[in-house]
């Protein structure tokens, strides 16, 4: 079956989406061209349940396309906070759901093992059990009555992930952290994927660099989108660009320079099928 689409395959599918994910983490292997696309089209508000959020939520912010998000961290490395996103909650005009790592780690564990929630210790005597909005909640475990939280497991519709190189049958390698894209791309309704290289066959395992496999199983769709990351860098092909992230930091607020360098990363979607 070959999966290698156009990126109007791809805003189709999020058309029906409510809530949304994608991969890398922080400023690292972001889908920007991907999540520029989205930004430039008619679609949303959307959802976004998020584990390391950087410069991909921060651009749908800035167009109003979040309605809700869950997060365990936003922010741009050591450049610190982004401009989008502590305007929207600077303002209040941003509704957030608090989390951690761990409690996000969970929330996606139960949505690929299929089950309602998963429990864990992680959250215990911290605020983010006591938000008016949080999710989760505190039980007793039914074996010894220790006390635990139960973590819901994760509702999301779609998440796009950017990757190394991708078969034409969807299998995918990542090189270098994977942060949490294979447990992510096991909890999403589906995944989409933009590669920066689509070929008929993967390398054979001895030829393969350190990498993370995701299967053909998870994934619905795959753009190729040479330098689909953008500023964020996708390791070993190009590193993270602090320069140009500086320079979207410093500009982000600003719609016409915005509009100028999302139109420029969604031509970066540019492969298409063939």
């Amino acid at each position: 079956m070959d999966k290698v689409v156009g990126v109007d395959r791809l805003l189709d599918a999020v058309s029906s989406a409510r809530c949304l994910s994608f991969g890398g983490g922080e400023h690292r292997r972001k889908p920007m061209a991907a999540v520029a696309a989205i930004a430039r089209s008619d679609l949303g508000p959307f959802d976004l349940d998020v584990f390391l959020g950087g410069p991909d939520v921060d651009l749908l912010i800035g167009y109003g396309k979040v309605r809700r998000l869950k997060f365990a961290f936003m922010g741009i490395g050591p450049l610190g906070l982004l401009p989008n996103f502590r305007a929207a909650r600077e303002s209040g005009g941003l509704e957030v759901v608090e989390s951690s790592e761990y409690l996000i780690l969970a929330g996606y564990e139960a949505a690929a093992h299929s089950v309602p929630f998963m429990p864990t210790r992680s959250g215990l005597g911290t605020d983010v059990l006591t938000r008016p909005n949080t999710p989760y909640r505190e039980i007793a475990c039914p074996l010894t009555g220790e006390p635990l939280v139960a973590v819901p497991a994760s509702k999301i519709d779609i998440a796009i992930v950017h990757v190394n190189v991708a078969d034409r049958r969807g299998n995918c390698l990542v090189y270098g952290d994977p942060f949490v894209d294979e447990l992510l791309s096991r909890a999403a309704g589906s995944v989409w994927v933009t590669a920066e290289s689509v070929v008929d066959r993967l390398p054979p395992l001895d030829e393969r660099p350190a990498h993370t496999f995701i299967s053909r199983v998870w994934v619905a769709g795959v753009v190729e989108a040479p330098g689909g990351a953008g500023f964020t860098g996708t390791y070993p092909v190009s590193l993270v660009d602090l320069d140009a992230a500086a320079d979207y930091q410093a500009h982000a607020l600003d719609p016409r320079w915005r509009d100028g360098y999302t139109a420029a990363a969604a031509g970066l979607l540019g492969g298409g099928a063939r």
